[in-house]
């Protein structure tokens, strides 16, 4: 069931697909899963992710903010790395969902991580498997109970139904196996200063929004929240996207200096731009 709502005052009613096509689309409350859902959902999103700007389906896009999503994720792997070790597994077989280029995927085999992908786009799983990793292209070619851990970097808010996919994710996991999932939060600083401009809204890619309610309400039946950490890069490059998407002159400095703001205003509102979620099965 959906419904419009005024719960979040700060969030537009319609966004505009500032990466591809300049079509607008409405964010509608869902209150089941208590998020915004992308409506209207488009009968072919594949094609709205053939961008060269859609950078985590490639290697090879060049300028400012493709080489800042590099340096970010690069770091940011690191740091992924010491959170998936500190949720101490039973295990040590890792499913990526969701694993673009598999950049994630290859340093965690690397680190002695038994790991496999799915990921559904077939450029970025092309790229993936000439470095040497087996990589999925559908759920339907994954056993039931065969990981220790499944994690979905910002992939969640790319699926279809995210109240389905909690069942399949449980289903997949053996007993007490730890699901990490990173989704951006509709309700951080740079979210507000943003409006529809805010890049994380990425519509119509994103299908849907989320906020700590919203993961909650998602995996409570089937998982105890043990951690969150703030994914505090994903600010600044969030910021330098919509700074660009407003066409200000000066987009680089000032995108830098609202994401670190926002990162600020974070460590007194626990919301920043993105949040990683550690989960655990329950028995």
């Amino acid at each position: 069931m959906t419904k419009t709502s005024a719960i979040e005052s700060h969030v537009p009613r319609a966004v505009k697909d500032h990466m591809v096509t300049a079509e607008s689309f409405s964010l509608v409350w869902n209150d089941e899963y208590k998020a915004y859902q992308t409506t209207p959902r488009p009968k072919e999103l594949s094609s709205y992710y053939n961008h060269p700007d859609y950078i985590s389906h490639n290697d090879e896009s060049k300028g400012l903010v493709a080489q800042t999503y590099r340096f970010v994720r690069n770091w940011n792997i690191r740091i992924k790395l010491k959170w998936l070790n500190k949720a101490n597994p039973l295990g040590k077989k890792l499913l990526d969902y969701g694993s673009g280029t598999g950049d994630f995927l290859k340093a965690a085999n690397e680190t002695s991580w038994d790991g496999e992908g799915l990921e559904v786009n077939e450029q970025a799983r092309t790229v993936a498997n000439k470095k040497g990793l087996e990589i999925f292209k559908a759920q339907s070619q994954i056993e039931q109970g065969r990981y220790d851990v499944i994690t979905l970097w910002h992939v969640l808010e790319h699926l279809d139904d995210p109240g389905e996919m909690a069942k399949w994710l449980s289903k997949h996991l053996s007993e007490r196996g730890v699901l990490i999932i990173a989704v951006p939060n509709f309700k951080s600083w740079d979210a507000k200063f943003y409006g529809h401009h805010w890049a994380a809204y990425d519509v119509p890619r994103h299908l849907w929004h989320f906020s700590k309610e919203s993961i909650q309400t998602l995996f409570d039946q089937d998982f105890e929240l043990i951690q969150t950490h703030p994914m505090w890069f994903d600010a600044i490059y969030v910021s330098l996207l919509s700074e660009r998407y407003k066409a200000n002159n000066g987009f680089a400095l000032r995108g830098i200096l609202i994401g670190l703001w926002s990162n600020f205003c974070a460590l007194f509102s626990k919301e920043p731009s993105s949040l990683t979620y550690v989960l655990k099965k329950r028995n």
